[in-house]
């Protein structure tokens, strides 16, 4: 945690990120006295650079005579890098540059000029590039996938289950550009009935120690931004032969999941499969079928039967534990010209609710069988630490509600935070407390070890249900063919691809909550001036946190922007009171605010009050 290091080694520079060895530069009698009292070295020196964390770095290009380089945009951690004079860059402007990724020398090179760097789609660009997301596919991956002609051959038909005369139907989002998963249902004369869940077997597509297995696993996840995806597989599989379309016959794993009326589990099956889906729905259409039980669709009945059961499957989820966070997902439509035109705020309702249930349920069947054939990757979700639960409980005070119901103070239950969920469903003050105890628990990751997932209450859980979009999900593929060698992977390898996939799955989520927040403050900054209305997030001694209705974002209210009074903040900060008038605000308050400032590259977004 003292830990200085030198940015260079040997004359080669060391990046956030990159995997170094140091030289511990305490001497032994020193290093032994502070490990005794608890502490750490306070001297190292980074002698080599095992592993480049990254390829790519975004700066500002800069001349001088016939030399050129650029200054990194984390010019505090990267020194600037010579680069060739480019006959397209112009002084100061931002530019990208690929720096490889070997770790003995940099080859620093100038990787993409914007001749508009201002606009939209530039905008998105750079951020690709700054944080070192995949690009183009490797013309050997591209050869490998290419080689697919879509004909399945005759003995891998046979060696499956035919389930092309089943109905099956694919519910997505209107703008998916892939389509992992199917589902079917089939009714029992006695209640209840068979689930289906039908996943795309890229497997098969895509073998251990190929070329597009290891630009899979290199890639982790895909990754959606506001234009584009990134996607872990070439177009040619995830959009083409991988994706499960209608009327198109598609190799798949099938999960069948027998149910009693009561929804307890009586049976089930895996089995490799063939699949010709009925019809593909968009969420929308799904929802408006559902709505309407006299619709003439001619899919509408097993439509309705998998929604009335999905209803039972998720009274029973909730029933155990399940935390239930109403959150909006926020979207930014562009227009024509490229821009930021409309920022689109979706709510779950049935139709997500029913690919929901049926994908975590076939999760859960899927990790049950793991664990009794002893190995499995898993979807793990440990409980809260304590230190966030004592923090949430400071919150929560401020509203006079308990968190922890009653055992030892060290027991944590889902049953607890659902509490205080349902407490507050319907209320002002909902999201403000919902985002705050979402932030109290830990991020979902994979493992090979299972810990259970607190969020779902689930104590085995795996997830094999986008396995286009997710390397982990592939593996998990693998290991429930066992009789292959590509089943058989020891516990070791399980944990590195666990830890990788985690990872390059939380740089996927971070780099699309960035370019959602650009998108959001460039469609705002054309309504400067504007009132909105929003919910105080939060107080600081410098101003109130804003969550402006429709946006997904707040805005920072500030102190010294309030000329007519002086606020005060609470011990407890859940509530400010102005000195001269008395005003008194409160975390949860409704607010209507005026869009003052907007700053796009630091990401700050500064409110006033409204007039009255």
């Amino acid at each position: 945690r003292e830990t200085e290091v030198a940015p260079r080694t040997g004359g080669v520079p060391a990046f956030p990120g990159d995997t170094v060895k140091v030289e511990l530069g305490t001497p032994d009698w020193a290093f032994r006295h502070r490990r005794r009292r608890g502490g750490m070295p306070v001297e190292a020196r980074i002698v080599e650079v095992i592993k480049r964390g990254r390829g790519t770095l975004l700066g500002t290009y800069q001349t001088n005579g016939k030399r050129a380089w650029i200054v990194p945009k984390d010019k505090d951690l990267i020194p600037p890098l010579e680069v060739d004079l480019d006959p397209v860059a112009k002084e100061g402007q931002t530019i990208a540059v690929e720096i490889g990724r070997h770790p003995g020398i940099v080859e620093a090179k100038v990787g993409k000029v914007w001749a508009d760097p201002n606009k939209a789609v530039a905008i998105i660009e750079q951020l690709v590039w700054e944080r070192d997301l995949p690009r183009e596919f490797p013309p050997e991956v591209i050869k490998e996938a290419d080689a697919y002609t879509g004909k399945i051959p005759r003995d891998e038909l046979a060696r499956r289950r035919d389930l092309r005369s089943l109905e099956v139907v694919v519910i997505d989002p209107k703008d998916a550009k892939d389509h992992d998963d199917a589902v079917s249902w089939e009714p029992a004369p006695s209640g209840g009935g068979r689930l289906g869940v039908h996943i795309a077997d890229v497997s098969w597509y895509v073998r251990p120690g190929s070329a597009l297995d290891e630009e899979a696993r290199a890639r982790g996840v895909s990754c959606y931004l506001t234009d584009r995806v990134l996607p872990m597989l070439p177009p040619r599989l995830s959009a083409d032969l991988c994706s499960l379309i209608a009327g198109q016959d598609r190799l798949a794993r099938s999960v069948f999941i027998d149910y009693d009326a009561s929804g307890n589990v009586t049976g089930g099956e895996h089995v490799s499969s063939v699949i010709r889906p009925s019809v593909s729905w968009s969420y929308e259409e799904a929802l408006a079928i559902m709505e309407d039980r006299s619709s003439k669709d001619p899919h509408a009945a097993g439509l309705h039967a998998m929604a009335d059961f999905a209803t039972v499957l998720r009274k029973r989820r909730f029933e155990n534990g399940s935390l239930d966070f109403s959150f909006p997902e926020t979207r930014v439509r562009l227009g024509a010209d490229g821009e930021p035109a409309e920022i689109v705020q979706r709510r779950g309702d049935p139709s997500h609710w029913l690919i929901e249930e049926f994908m975590i349920a076939a999760n859960r069947w899927t990790g049950e069988q793991l664990a009794r054939a002893g190995a499995g990757l898993w979807r793990i979700h440990e409980p809260p630490a304590m230190e966030d639960v004592l923090e949430l409980e400071e919150f929560l005070k401020g509203f006079g509600v308990k968190l922890r119901r009653g055992g030892k103070s060290r027991d944590l239950d889902p049953k607890d935070f659902q509490a205080v969920l349902e407490r507050f469903k319907g209320q002002r003050e909902a999201y403000v407390v919902h985002k705050k105890v979402l932030q109290a628990l830990r991020l979902a990751v994979y493992a090979a070890e299972n810990v259970g997932h607190f969020g779902l209450a689930i104590k085995i859980y795996t997830h094999f249900t986008s396995p286009i979009r997710r390397y982990a999900d592939l593996i998990v593929h693998r290991l429930l063919n066992p009789e292959g060698a590509e089943g058989r992977y020891p516990v070791r390898a399980l944990a590195e691809i666990a830890d990788q996939t985690s990872q390059l799955e939380r740089r996927a989520q971070e780099a699309e909550w960035a370019c959602t927040k650009k998108m959001i403050l460039r469609y705002l900054s054309k309504h400067l001036g504007e009132t909105f209305e929003g919910t105080v997030s939060r107080l600081e001694k410098w101003g109130a946190f804003v969550e402006l209705d429709g946006v997904g974002a707040d805005g920072l209210m500030r102190s010294e922007d309030v000329t007519y009074d002086r606020f005060q903040v609470a011990a407890d900060g859940m509530s400010m009171r102005g000195r001269r008038t008395g005003f008194t605000l409160k975390v949860g308050q409704r607010i209507r605010v005026v869009i003052a400032r907007i700053s796009e590259a630091d990401g700050h977004l500064d409110l006033v009050p409204a007039d009255d």
